[in-house]
């Protein structure tokens, strides 16, 4: 039967096929007419790419540069991997909520059982800190079933840490070997002899993944082979490290380091080394913003250049990141949260007071030693533990946030000049931080383009201040305030790196040396340009009347 047949007979009428039925019924299916398929323009595809580009941005800033959050809602149920493990609830609402059941399972209900069973003081400490958590749960809660801010203690901290710390080693780690490491770890953390020195083992795993480190175990079942930790490799450079951990004990009246260092080095490893040390003090208090702690800690570790050998032979260079974790002591408040410095054992162009002579020096000792600024950075910007799965911004994600969120390419009605509410895109948008107001760039649906600006909600604000480089929906850097030369350099790099060559040239025009810059490659010359750039920056002085 042809498609024009099909349409001649009533849908009421009875199905010529003889079934008896009616035939909207039985055959009586109208084959639609194939609509023509348009592709999308290269500006759709532009707009597409920046928006993939933006969410990604944004969920690494959450979770890291490991292995994503695998997560999926299935007839009301929230689905989470974890390596080749899946786990699922009808009641989790955020990643919160999923760390809370995960630890719990990894430890096991009969051993919390039993450790409840005791008298708090004589508790596990991590049942000590689940106590704690509940209490602030209680406290907070006000609707079952619906989202609440708590408050951040150091239990509360400490707790979801440590089960982000095992969800991500288990999430990245290769199957075989994140599962032995795992299980071994867990054992450790379950004595609470062996507990602190193992959680701080997984602090410093944590960081290494969330930098995007590949972590690789040797075989401890070698007797004649000294071991570290675990070994890191870098997706930036493939440089293998050597990775060692060290907590000192408790409650000690000094911050001597000394002793864990030449543990650490006297080991014979097979790569270069990056010793991770814990002070384990009750506070981070600062001296005219210094800690106090730094100038005894550095002294050691250069007095020990010259004094620790190892067999006899000086000992070996090494990157040394010192920690301090004083949220431990304090399990009821949040008043100093974590810090960690890092110092070149050995390695002169890494020391925390050292003094370049230009700043292309300085750019060629972060190249050097790459691998650890990444590291250092990512333990400075990714100190969160993400509470959604997909990486939105939690104030739109738990509908804490009542306004239409603005994103470039969306449509709003906005005012026209003459005052009607008319529909345009956003296609760029900015805020000013002293007004509170977003200034945004519509197009109107006969071409023109307008300036409107509408004010920001006290949420909408927090939300801009945590991801201002993605607030819009696409991928764009912010331009606040650099911190130091290379910061500013980094912008401008940021801004420049794919710019022609021949436009590099064209805004070197007036430099003696234009000759000798038609020689360098685009990629140097970039390098070149953004350096002076940012001693053309840190030549000009505002006028006293300006602002911000």
């Amino acid at each position: 039967m042809s498609e024009n047949q099909r349409q001649k007979i009533g849908r009421n009428e009875p199905c010529p096929c003889g079934s008896g039925k009616k035939y909207k019924k039985c055959h009586g299916i109208i084959i639609p007419k194939r609509a023509s398929i348009t592709p999308p323009s290269a500006e759709e595809v532009k707009r597409i790419s920046e928006k993939m580009k933006a969410k990604e941005i944004q969920r690494s800033q959450q979770q890291g540069l490991g292995q994503p959050i695998i997560s999926t809602v299935f007839k009301g149920y929230r689905f989470v991997g974890v390596g080749n493990r899946f786990y699922y609830s009808k009641d989790w609402k955020t990643f919160h909520d999923f760390l809370g059941h995960y630890i719990r399972s990894v430890f096991g209900s009969a051993w919390g059982n039993s450790e409840l069973k005791k008298s708090f003081n004589e508790r596990h400490p991590v049942i000590q800190w689940y106590d704690y958590v509940c209490k602030e749960q209680k406290r907070s809660i006000r609707q079952p079933g619906e989202v609440a801010n708590a408050g951040m203690t150091g239990a509360v901290f400490a707790f979801l840490t440590l089960a982000y710390n095992l969800y991500l080693i288990a999430h990245n780690i290769h199957l075989v070997h994140g599962e032995g490491l795992h299980a071994r770890l867990v054992e450790r953390l379950k004595n609470k002899e062996s507990f602190y020195p193992a959680f701080y083992e997984t602090m410093v795993a944590a960081s290494f993944i969330k930098a995007g480190f590949i972590i690789e175990l040797e075989n401890e079942e070698d007797p004649i082979s000294s071991h570290a930790e675990f070994i890191a490799i870098s997706p930036k450079t493939n440089q293998k490290y050597s990775v060692e951990a060290k907590h000192r004990q408790a409650d000690k009246k000094h911050t001597g380091i000394t002793k864990q260092l030449y543990k650490a080095l006297k080991k014979e490893l097979p790569h270069k080394r990056v010793i991770f040390i814990n002070l384990n003090i009750p506070d981070n208090i600062t001296n005219e913003g210094r800690l106090k702690w730094l100038d005894d800690v550095i002294h050691q570790m250069r007095a020990g250049e010259n004094t620790i050998a190892i067999n006899g032979n000086p000992a070996p260079q090494a990157y040394v990141f010192v920690t301090n974790h004083p949220f431990l002591y304090n399990l009821k408040s949040f008043n100093f949260p974590p810090v960690a410095v890092v110092e070149g054992f050995k390695i002169p162009d890494l020391k925390l007071d050292n003094a370049f002579l230009s700043l292309r020096d300085a750019l060629k000792s972060r190249e050097k030693h790459i691998d650890m600024f990444n590291l250092i950075e990512t333990m400075r910007e990714y100190d969160q533990i993400p509470c959604t799965f997909d990486g939105e911004i939690p104030e739109y994600a738990f509908g804490e946030i009542k306004e239409p969120r603005l994103k470039v390419g969306n449509k709003y009605l906005v005012p026209d000049p003459s005052g009607r509410e008319v529909v345009g895109i956003l296609e760029d948008a900015v805020v000013l931080e002293n007004e509170k107001k977003v200034y945004g760039l519509y197009r109107l649906e006969n071409g023109k383009q307008i300036m409107v600006t509408c004010p920001l909600s006290e949420k909408e604000f927090i939300a801009f201040k945590q991801y201002p480089d993605t607030f819009f929906g696409v991928y764009k850097k912010h331009s606040n305030n650099a911190k130091d030369p290379l910061d500013l350099y980094d912008f401008f790099h940021g801004c420049y790196k794919h710019t022609p060559k021949e436009k590099l040239l064209e805004f070197m025009k007036e430099h003696p040396d234009l000759e000798k810059l038609k020689n360098e490659t685009q990629e140097e010359l970039a390098k070149i340009y953004c350096e002076r750039a940012v001693y053309a920056a840190m030549r000009t002085k505002p006028d006293k009347k300006q602002t911000g």
